[in-house]
């Protein structure tokens, strides 16, 4: 009796596998050969589900948007901006690891393909838009500066939480991030 495979479900496998072998190899270094032993699989199979590396690229990044996304919206609901900040500290720090590795693909892929590749691809742009979005709903603002801060602030927490192993103090940067959110909120 033939095997019955779940072509979405094992396409989804092959891109959350993928990941490992994108942030261990690196993204310019990793060849769709290296890719397929890395996993597992043959090079025809891989093709068979991706047209290319940056293809399986783009879909990871894609993928990985909806399980952020899907793990973001597990935080709740918050009526004090603070709450709402510690619940968002408390995942990042959870996850840092993951998140460090993830901003160093999507740099690697920018620096192969040129850093205007990042604000060109449509997946990374695409997933961008829908982090800004939840965490404009998240903290029930339309104002895109203040959107734009809070990232670019998270983005560099991320980074200097693995400067910095053991030293991030959660309810710290809670009340420097929440000052200026308000802040600026006051000046609106």
């Amino acid at each position: 009796m033939p095997k019955i495979v779940d072509h979405e479900k094992y396409r989804r496998e092959l891109l959350e596998r993928s990941f490992e072998c994108f942030t261990q190899t690196g993204y310019g270094q990793l060849t769709m050969r290296d890719l397929a032993k890395q996993l597992g699989v043959s090079t025809g199979t891989l093709y068979h589900y991706f047209a290319s590396k940056e293809a399986i690229f783009e879909q990871l990044v894609d993928f990985q948007a909806d399980q952020d996304l899907f793990l973001a919206s597990s935080l709740g609901v918050f009526d004090s901006l603070e709450l709402k900040l510690e619940s968002i500290l408390c995942l990042m720090v959870e996850h840092q690891d993951y998140l460090l590795r993830q901003t160093c693909l999507w740099l690697e892929f920018g620096r192969q393909n040129g850093f205007a590749a990042l604000t060109t691809n449509e997946a990374i742009a695409r997933s961008y838009k829908r982090y800004r979005n939840w965490l404009a709903e998240f903290l029930n603002t339309d104002d895109e500066s203040l959107v734009t801060f809070v990232c670019g602030y998270l983005s560099g927490l991320v980074m200097d939480m693995s400067f910095h192993p053991g030293r991030f103090l959660i309810g710290e940067q809670v009340a420097i991030l929440s000052g200026a959110i308000k802040c600026r909120q006051k000046k609106s």
